[in-house]
């Protein structure tokens, strides 16, 4: 019996890199407890006046065989706000006291990186193809303030570094490539991340409980205006919510954001 070997070329499974820029309309709260000092319910509009969000987004990806590929990503965001409050405000143990309350979230405060594995379902119609994957995402949050700490405060820090408890959180997704002419092509991402209530691995004032939620809805156009060159504008809901409990601590997120995404890929 005769054994054949086939040669790949990296040429026949190219690499793809991205890059997008976002803008979205934020919504959702912050609270966070330290000790037997409650925090503010603090809503992003209401309370914080963070009325927009801007991301940037890395990607990167590669077809491993005719039905399986790697896909990473790395983002980063920055929410910022300027309001004022005529009552004091309870954060991480500090109060504000009446005043601004600035919102000073910058891109270094919050980024997230994740990665999976897609595998294609079937065909659909002519030329498109569903895929599902399955991957984790890790997002470093630093939640952070500015106002003038009360003299009477207990504490005295004005941010929540909601990172230090963070673990991997596992998504699975379905997606949907759909071309509508030789350059353009349609597309549907839709992805969703839980974490149960599980130990962070970390203690601060005894055992720290972490739950998370991810979850992602995309819907967009992709045009090839060249050989190795494609332009992407899309439109996408996202979810992010982090719960972490312990004796010291009680510090909840819920961040929806909906908005508008554009950005060039390059295949070599």
């Amino acid at each position: 019996m005769g054994l054949a070997t086939v040669s790949v070329h990296a040429a026949d499974y190219p690499w793809t890199l991205a890059i997008y820029g976002e803008g979205s309309v934020p919504a959702g709260w912050v609270q966070v407890r330290e000790n037997s000092v409650q925090g503010s319910k603090l809503d992003l509009d209401r309370n914080l006046h963070v009325h927009t969000m801007q991301t940037i987004r890395l990607l990167a990806w590669r077809p491993l065989s005719d039905v399986g590929e790697m896909h990473f990503g790395v983002s980063t965001s920055q929410l910022n706000g300027h309001a004022m409050t005529a009552v004091p405000v309870y954060y991480n143990g500090t109060t504000i006291a009446p005043g601004r309350l600035n919102t000073i979230t910058g891109f270094q405060n919050f980024i997230a990186f994740d990665a999976s594995y897609w595998h294609r379902l079937f065909d659909v119609g002519h030329g498109g193809r569903l895929w599902w994957s399955v991957g984790a995402t890790y997002v470093m949050l630093n939640f952070k303030l500015n106002g003038t700490i009360a003299a009477h405060s207990a504490g005295h820090e004005l941010r929540e570094d909601f990172y230090v408890q963070e673990l991997p959180v596992p998504v699975a997704g379905l997606h949907l490539r759909y071309p509508l002419t030789d350059e353009l092509t349609f597309t549907a991402d839709v992805s969703a991340g839980r974490l149960p209530w599980v130990n962070s691995l970390r203690t601060e004032g005894g055992e720290i409980r972490l739950a998370q939620s991810n979850d992602e809805a995309l819907l967009g156009f992709e045009y090839r205006f060249a050989e190795h060159w494609q332009a992407m504008l899309y439109g996408f809901h996202r979810y992010f919510g982090q719960n972490e409990r312990s004796r010291e601590d009680g510090n909840v997120i819920r961040l929806r954001s909906n908005g508008v995404g554009f950005g060039l890929n390059y295949t070599f």
